[in-house]
């Protein structure tokens, strides 16, 4: 059980920093909100959620491969 907690910790942490690392990429570069043109940004966006959507069935893998998720 130790071990399928520090999995579930190490995936958190993960998924934490890849979820923020994603969100600073994403924010404009200065406080006006410049910086990056819209189509950039919209690339990006995709980009982040296909991230985002691999991450989770990666993390839905382990787990289940851990026995988890039942």
């Amino acid at each position: 059980m130790v071990m399928i907690e520090t999995m579930r910790n190490r995936v958190t942490v993960w998924v934490f920093a890849l979820s923020d690392a994603l969100r600073r990429r994403c924010e404009p570069v200065d406080e006006r909100g410049g910086g990056r043109n819209t189509d950039e940004s919209f690339h990006i966006s995709g980009g982040a959620i296909v991230a985002g959507a691999i991450a989770a069935g990666v993390a839905a893998f382990v787990a289940k491969k851990l026995g988890a998720l039942g």
